[in-house]
């Protein structure tokens, strides 16, 4: 038969791993919450969908045109290239009120005066879902690296699941 101190010691013993899952859970379900606070940018609305890989977008009143960094759709795929169009005017909805950050730099253009960056909405990197539904090919050519491996990973997730310009055509 257990003492009554050792019947005691249990108790506490008890209440605090009970005390403690609370505190985990509450710390769990707070930082849940909470914005990716990585995700450092400039805020932008969407203004409407040029293509597959390049977004209108209004920044402090400004319209930009931006083309997303990392990813290519190829041009010999116009079919690919309507449904990765498709797929964000999608996940924009609804398309005018959609507020995105970007990682871009403002006074840094393309030879098509285009802003070139990483569009992230909702915590999701838009780059990265293009590639992950196989509408793209990734394309670092022109990328700071910072998310080069979550690109190529994204690819290969497509390629592994024959999604999009990875789908096995069963002729």
């Amino acid at each position: 038969m257990a003492s009554p101190l050792r019947k005691i010691k249990l108790f506490n013993n008890l209440k605090l791993v009970g005390l403690f899952s609370i505190l985990l859970s509450l710390l769990l379900v707070m930082t849940g919450c909470q914005n990716n606070p990585s995700i450092k940018g400039i805020e932008a609305k969407v203004k409407r969908i040029v293509s597959a890989q390049t977004l209108e977008v209004i920044i402090e009143n400004k319209s930009y045109t931006l083309r997303l960094s990392g990813l290519e759709i190829p041009r010999n795929q116009p079919k690919i290239s309507e449904e990765g169009k498709q797929f964000l005017k999608d996940f924009f909805t609804p398309l005018n009120s959609a507020t995105v950050i970007i990682e871009t730099d403002l006074q840094v253009k393309d030879k098509y005066n285009r802003l070139n960056g990483y569009v992230w909405y909702l915590d999701r990197m838009v780059n990265q879902e293009l590639l992950k539904q196989g509408y793209g090919i990734a394309n670092l050519n022109y990328t700071d690296g910072k998310h080069d491996r979550v690109l190529l990973n994204s690819q290969d997730y497509a390629r592994i699941m024959e999604k999009g310009i990875w789908r096995i055509k069963n002729e």
